[in-house]
């Protein structure tokens, strides 16, 4: 059991850092993978690619790679709380208050 836990990390974490890497080459204008290597590294990439992938791409990359983990990490969180693994945000009125806000 423990094996199979370590090779399903092991593939979520390469899966996960392959799509890192697809979402730094996709945009409006698309990369290929060599470059944004090469712009991650320090190697030699166009100055324009390497302006791209590291002020605007990453940043948005790492924000994104952020705000999916805190999600888990609340929705972790309200499912300990209430010991019950269907408790939504409807149980704490997090999303009535949010209907609040908006209004």
């Amino acid at each position: 059991m423990r094996s199979r836990s370590a090779i399903l990390f092991a593939t979520l974490s390469a899966y996960t850092v392959g799509l890192f890497l697809l979402d730094l080459a996709v945009g409006a204008v698309r990369i290929p993978l060599d470059d944004v290597w090469a712009a991650l590294t320090g190697g030699d990439c166009p100055q324009a690619t390497a302006k791209i992938v590291l002020n605007i791409r990453l940043i948005k990359a790492i924000v994104a790679l952020l705000a999916g983990a805190a999600l888990s990490v609340s929705g972790l969180q309200m499912q300990t709380l209430f010991r019950n693994p269907l408790a939504g945000p409807y149980v704490l009125g997090i999303s009535s208050g949010a209907s609040l806000g908006v209004a």
